[in-house]
């Protein structure tokens, strides 16, 4: 019930206030092709997940424990999202960047006992993309993962650290975990419901969903100084478009 919980909070999360520290020089562009904002579409892409990263310590007991969230709207994970998609799909379907407002999904704020989130969500999809016209929208928001053997649970973009097995060291991951959900463009069922995955074994790992094992000097201290580490910031980048890459052609767009 916990990551169930974490995962709505995520997604419910409007945009928020941006850190206070100058942005970095904005990253290329994923992709050369302009993505259209009218005309014919074929795919409409609703990206919300590149507005946090998350900075969490997971000890032996509940007391080493640390989670903080570090806003990164400057990194434009989402405008990677959105050009990453264009360009897989460029020569098959036209694409077209739906804009992402939390008042869409209002309804998901209430509380219920029992829920569709999907058709909710699909739902919410209907109102950003009035007036669009899109054979499919694909919503991209964050995914959710367990860590190890503990009852703590890990979402969206981040860096964690952990104890390695037989506690012989500590253990750094930065992880991409990304939920994928494809609709209908005229009835707005839910067509796919995916989380993105590289292809890696999971047998044994202590992430289930993209990440990789890093070397402590990626570790932002304090956490907030995640926002101007570039190198921090390119291999998320990097994670996200291999994520894509590897899932894609597993959705019905």
């Amino acid at each position: 019930m916990r990551r169930i919980a974490i995962a709505l909070v995520l997604f419910l999360s409007g945009a928020a206030a941006s850190a206070a520290q100058p942005a970095p020089a904005r990253p290329k562009p994923a992709s050369a092709k302009q993505v259209p904002q009218s005309g014919h579409c074929d795919v409409g892409v609703i990206s919300h997940l590149g507005e946090k990263f998350h900075v969490r310590q997971i000890g032996i007991t509940v007391f080493g424990n640390e989670s903080n969230e570090v806003f990164v709207e400057s990194w434009r994970i989402d405008d990677l999202v959105v050009g990453r998609i264009a360009g897989a799909l460029s020569k098959r379907a036209t694409v077209r960047r739906i804009p992402y407002h939390k008042e869409a999904f209002a309804s998901l704020e209430t509380t219920k006992l029992f829920r569709d989130i999907d058709a909710e969500v699909g739902e919410g999809v209907r109102t950003l993309a009035a007036g669009t016209h899109c054979a499919r929208y694909l919503v991209v928001t964050d995914g959710i993962s367990g860590y190890g053997g503990t009852n703590q649970g890990l979402d969206g973009l981040g860096i964690v650290a952990g104890k390695k097995p037989y506690f012989t060291g500590d253990l750094y991951n930065l992880y991409t975990l990304i939920l994928l959900r494809v609709y209908d463009g005229e009835t707005f069922t839910r067509l796919k419901r995916k989380f993105a995955a590289t292809g890696e074994s999971t047998f044994m790992a202590m992430i289930s969903g993209p990440h990789r094992e890093v070397d402590q000097s990626l570790w932002p201290v304090p956490p907030d100084a995640a926002v101007q580490n570039a190198k921090l910031r390119d291999a998320v980048r990097e994670l996200v478009g291999q994520s894509l890459d590897a899932t894609l052609p597993e959705l019905p767009l």
